[in-house]
């Protein structure tokens, strides 16, 4: 035992204490305990393997300090204790650690300053202190961390004062992320210094003074985030210089001036926010001819006038918000020319004249709000073609004539065209229509589809086109915020002591309940049956996807509850279930989704999936697509949930991954080739999103009893 070099346990659910017998070899270089659900005190024996190499905790529910005598291990170069409960200060002894390359304590509950002591690992190359609660100033000595350091995360924690210009002297920094902290002053000009910055988050602070002018010698930035500060000033001119510039976020600000006609040559953005700040002018052409822009494009709660005609040039985006601005003029009708987009808000602004009938070509639109305006003429009839339409805002403005029924407008809800004082129809508290009208005839078509196999083959192929192209890059942003921990006590109280009345269902590791928090939310909590042995590797799965993806369907976390003998996840309530319930109605009842319906839900679980393995921040692998874990919320939109089996992929470690557990997944659902041997990837979601395709459109799920004898649900398909 004594010449052992590598022990490599990670992901197998260990519980219990570390050994302090580890300590007794001697040889050891590599430790990896990481994804386990280990408790206690890191033992102050490990110090006694000095040739360690790599020490690997992460993901467990470690307490307690940092051993001081962990200085040491002066040959370590991986050190990743993130993701547990330990508390203290960060020990000045790491400063011994003079060979180290990574260093990732974040997501703990570790207090005092940033050591000056960095400063002597001069191999250092990422350094991730996010999610704990330092405190103090950032030191002027961080200018002296390794002349290596690529990547610094600090967001988070409660570090005050002045950016120190002295980071400027990180030159080879790429990533900074100094977000959610408490820094105030100004953004100091040294960081202009950092030629090979690309990502540089500054928001949710107390900064304040300009926006320094020579960001735009920053050759190398594509992300700039100085989102939710006190920042004033005009915007940069210098930004439009750029090459590589994709997103900007200056939302939540103070900023004045008008919006740089220079942005327009920032051929690369995909995302612009510049939301609630007091910009006056019109949006410059150039900017609104911005043809990349693929994410959103929002200038909502400012002093903005004008037209927006030009706006229709961005025929990628797939969310364009100016509301609560001056615009004016007539909506354009040459707007159905951005196919891609979602979400339009309009509202908030002077607007005159009928609205487009031409609106109706955005097929995938789904929010729309026209609300508080000057449009005046009738509702287009052709709005009841818009099938995917969930939100329809047409209140407060001069419209007038008879409110259409049906289609997208049998939803439609009073408050949505109050304010409207020229309508009527009879429905909805409206005076019925003095004028005479032609009743309208309608003639119903059953149509009876011979072979399944015929709508499978259009579903796929308009899933096809649908990922290569239409929905290729349906995603936003991956926030960095992991939301603040709920109390176990107001759990109780929100569930009625988890009463059985409140019980949604139960699990394979646990039991969800409904529940209303103080401030009104409804929730849903997944609490984890802790005897089970793997239902704490669920939890921290399910946290470490979820924490990191965010996507309109993709289930979105609320907070946490964790500690020794209960954990939770709270998660938005979803008053219409899962999409077995609607595919399979209890007591015999009649499937209530249509073809469309299931056409949708299925574009709408590719876009999540699409992104989930493509376009996060980290690569999400589900590993248990099935129809129970797929949600549907009050406006029957379709969101991926339960992340209990998922893998997480950072960069290129997929090859790291085997089917060892693979099989853990939902007999039917399992990709055939995990059965063999074969390694988890995201080709296994994919089979089991085909499985669940042909499930949408034949209602026979793949465990039916009438599977015998070699037939199977895609043979019978």
């Amino acid at each position: 035992m004594s010449s052992l070099t590598t022990i490599g346990l990670e992901s197998n659910g260990f519980h219990g204490s570390i050994p302090h017998v580890l300590g007794m070899l001697s040889q050891l270089k590599w430790l990896d305990l990481c994804m386990n659900n280990l408790i206690g005190p890191i033992p102050v024996s490990l110090s006694n393997c000095t040739r360690l190499q790599m020490l690997e905790l992460c993901g467990n529910h470690l307490s307690g300090p940092i051993p001081w005598e962990f200085g040491r291990l002066s040959q370590l170069q991986y050190g990743l204790l993130w993701e547990n409960q330990l508390t203290g200060e960060i020990p000045s002894s790491v400063g011994n650690w003079t060979q180290l390359q990574v260093l990732n304590f974040g997501q703990n509950q570790l207090s005092g300053t940033v050591p000056k002591e960095f400063g002597k690992m001069q191999q250092l190359r990422i350094l991730v202190l996010e999610l704990n609660h330092l405190t103090g100033v950032l030191p002027a000595s961080i200018g002296r961390l390794s002349s290596s350091l690529s990547v610094l995360e600090l967001d988070l924690n409660e570090i005050g004062g002045n950016i120190p210009d002295e980071i400027g002297n990180l030159t080879m920094l790429s990533f900074l992320s100094l977000q959610a902290n408490r820094f105030n002053g100004t953004i100091p000009s040294a960081l202009c210094r950092l030629p090979n910055l690309e990502r540089l988050y500054l928001d949710t602070n107390n900064l304040h003074g300009t926006i320094p002018e020579c960001f735009g010698h920053s050759k190398r930035l594509g992300l700039l985030s100085l989102s939710q500060n006190m920042l004033s000033g005009q915007i940069p001119q210098g930004l439009g210089a750029l090459p590589q510039f994709r997103e900007l976020d200056l939302s939540h600000n103070q900023l004045s001036g008008k919006i740089p006609a220079s942005l327009g040559k920032c051929k690369t953005l995909e995302l612009v926010d510049m939301a609630h700040n007091k910009l006056t002018g019109n949006i410059p052409s150039e900017v609104a001819g911005l043809q990349n822009l693929q994410f959103y494009f929002n200038v909502s709660g400012n002093l903005l006038q004008g037209s927006i005609l030009e706006m229709s040039k961005m025929v990628m985006v797939l969310a364009i918000d100016v509301s609560q601005n001056n615009f004016s003029g007539s909506i354009p009708s040459a707007l159905e020319s951005c196919k891609g987009l979602m979400y339009l808000n309009l509202s908030g602004n002077a607007f005159e004249g009928p609205i487009p009938v031409s609106l109706v070509n955005l097929k995938n639109l789904q929010y729309m709000d026209l609300s508080c305006n000057n449009l005046s003429g009738t509702i287009p009839v052709a709005f009841k073609k818009m099938k995917m339409i969930q939100h329809l805002n047409l209140s407060s403005n001069m419209l007038t004539g008879e409110v259409p029924k049906g289609g997208a407008f049998a939803t439609l809800d009073a408050s949505e065209i109050m304010g409207n004082l020229g309508l009527c129809g009879g429905w909805m508290n409206l005076p019925p229509c003095s004028h005479s009208k032609h009743k309208e005839t309608s003639v119903s078509k059953k149509v009876i589809i011979p072979v399944v196999v015929g709508i499978a083959i259009l579903t796929m192929s308009l899933l096809l086109v649908a990922f290569s192209y239409r929905w290729r890059r349906s995603c936003t942003p991956a926030l960095k915020v992991w939301p603040p921990k709920i109390s176990y006590e107001e759990l109780v109280d929100a569930t009625g002591g988890f009463s059985d009345e409140n019980l949604l269902g139960i699990g394979s590791f646990g039991s969800v309940y409904k529940g209303i928090l103080r401030d009104r939310t409804n929730i849903a909590v997944k609490v984890l049956k802790l005897q089970d042995e793997h239902a704490h590797q669920s939890f921290s799965r399910e946290c470490n996807a979820l924490k990191r993806v965010r996507h309109r369907n993709v289930i979105k976390i609320i907070s946490s509850c964790s500690n020794l003998d209960f954990k939770a996840l709270i998660l938005p309530l979803m008053s219409n279930g899962s999409l077995e319930r609607w595919l399979y109605p209890r007591e015999g009842g009649q499937c209530k989704l249509n073809l469309s319906d299931r056409l949708r839900i299925s574009m709408e679980i590719a876009q999540g999936m699409a992104y989930l393995h493509h376009y996060c921040f980290v690569q999400v692998i589900h590993r248990d697509l099935k129809p129970n874990n797929v949600l549907l919320g009050d406006d029957m939109i379709s969101y991926i949930a339960d992340f209990g089996l998922s893998n997480i992929i950072f960069g290129n470690s997929m090859d790291s991954l085997t089917s060892t557990d693979a099989l853990e997944g939902s007999v039917g659902y399992i990709a055939p080739e995990y059965g063999i041997g074969g390694n988890i990837s995201t080709k296994g979601d994919v089979y089991s999103y085909g499985i669940l395709i042909l499930e949408l459109l034949t209602r026979r799920r793949p465990t039916d009893d009438r599977w015998t004898e070699g037939i199977n649900l895609p043979k019978w398909t």
